[in-house]
């Protein structure tokens, strides 16, 4: 899923691509034990769904979404920080080709 929301996000702006691509990275790979006394685990998103679907629990799919919300976060800082070093750097590189004519 990843290498075709690569190649999709690909025509986007700088910006918008490394947001997306940080967030869908993020929502794909954070991984979650499945059920509390158990060593299985699957993506937070899968366990959420699963839970708020077929749980009898009081909790429902929080149980997996509070640490996912948490990633999303810090990669949505860090996709943040990407585009502004990006930017930077590419303002850098335009003011040296101005002060080279």
């Amino acid at each position: 899923m990843l290498v075709v929301l690569w190649y999709l996000t690909s025509p986007l702006m700088s910006w918008l691509k490394t947001l997306l691509r940080g967030l869908a990275t993020a929502i794909l790979l954070t991984p979650w034990p499945v059920a509390a006394n158990q060593e299985e685990w699957a993506p937070a998103w899968v366990v959420s769904l699963f839970d708020g679907l077929f749980a009898g629990n009081d909790s429902g799919p929080w149980r997996a979404v509070a640490p996912l919300v948490a990633v999303l976060l810090v990669a949505f800082i860090v996709a943040l920080l990407e585009s502004w070093r990006q930017r930077r750097k590419a303002v850098a590189g335009a003011d040296e080709d101005y002060d080279d004519d």
